[in-house]
């Protein structure tokens, strides 16, 4: 007998994926004039390019492009090396379906960097709720809790930078 038990993973990726790793180039993303988030969308070398449950993401440490931050965006959102973030993005017509994080994450601070308002859900005081998130603004998202991505209603793709500070929700709370 095996020490090793079987088990089946349910395959989450999102219908419409295909491997294509290309996807991002293929993308209708708005113009931006932030040599960051551009450096962050072109960028090849570092990232790990994520297509599951609706959501597709390119992850960093900060680490790993800590000479490409801006030093104003590093003091304006706390960042140290080892921290988090990511460029994530909700295509039109999609849902993020409501899940709590896994991996440590605990909280994470939300930046719509598109063109149009976009629709979260967040767990406040274990009721699912919608916040809307204009163009340049930001939400802090307790990620031990329930919360996704609501762009069913929208026909614009929903474009976030996250920026994890590895921080609890509170923590993160308390800085702004």
């Amino acid at each position: 007998m095996s020490r090793y038990t079987r088990s089946t993973i349910k395959d989450q990726r999102s219908s419409d994926f295909n491997d294509d790793d290309k996807w991002l180039k293929n993308a209708n993303l708005a113009p931006t004039t932030n040599d960051f988030i551009q450096f962050l969308r072109d960028d090849e070398r570092m990232a790990g390019l994520v297509n599951l449950r609706k959501v597709r993401q390119k992850l960093y440490s900060c680490s790993q492009i800590w000479k490409h931050i801006p030093e104003s965006f590093k003091q304006q959102w706390h960042l140290e090396q080892n921290h988090f973030m990511g460029l994530e993005w909700i295509l039109p017509g999609e849902m993020l379906d409501p899940h709590i994080d896994i991996g440590g994450r605990k909280s994470n601070i939300v930046i719509n960097i598109g063109e149009h308002p976009a629709t979260i859900m967040h767990s406040n005081n274990d009721v699912l709720e919608d916040v809307t998130i204009n163009p340049g603004d930001y939400f802090v998202l307790n990620t031990q809790k329930m919360h996704g991505c609501d762009n069913t209603k929208s026909e614009h793709l929903a474009e976030f930078l996250t920026v994890n500070g590895r921080r609890t929700f509170e923590e993160c709370i308390a800085l702004f």
